[in-house]
């Protein structure tokens, strides 16, 4: 993993790190760790330069944005986060321009 990489994982356990201490809402968490998953997205998706760490990291996003949400709104259960997360990921992909990248 490069730089690129070891600043979006500070960046979001240093959200987590503030968000607990501050005892932020579910609300106010899921606005916080979205923008920080979409202003990390592009860099996840174009800096790191093997594909299995950059899918890994966006995939890592999508759970960590999504993660306040789901709590927000109750939604529990394996079969009722995929979805979810899912379209955390897709959109996560989509603000990175991820059909830029060659995934090959």
């Amino acid at each position: 993993m490069n730089k690129f990489g070891v600043g979006v994982a500070i960046a979001v356990f240093g959200a987590i790190a503030i968000a607990v201490p501050l005892g932020l809402r579910y609300s106010q968490a899921t606005l916080l760790f979205g923008l920080i998953a979409a202003i990390s997205a592009p860099v996840i998706i174009h800096k790191i330069p093997n594909n299995n760490y950059s899918l890994g990291m966006l995939v890592g996003l999508a759970f960590f944005a999504s993660f306040p949400l789901k709590k927000l709104f109750q939604i529990d259960g394996f079969i009722n986060e995929i979805p979810v997360t899912l379209a955390y990921a897709a959109v996560l992909w989509t603000i990175g321009f991820g059909w830029k990248r060659r995934w090959s």
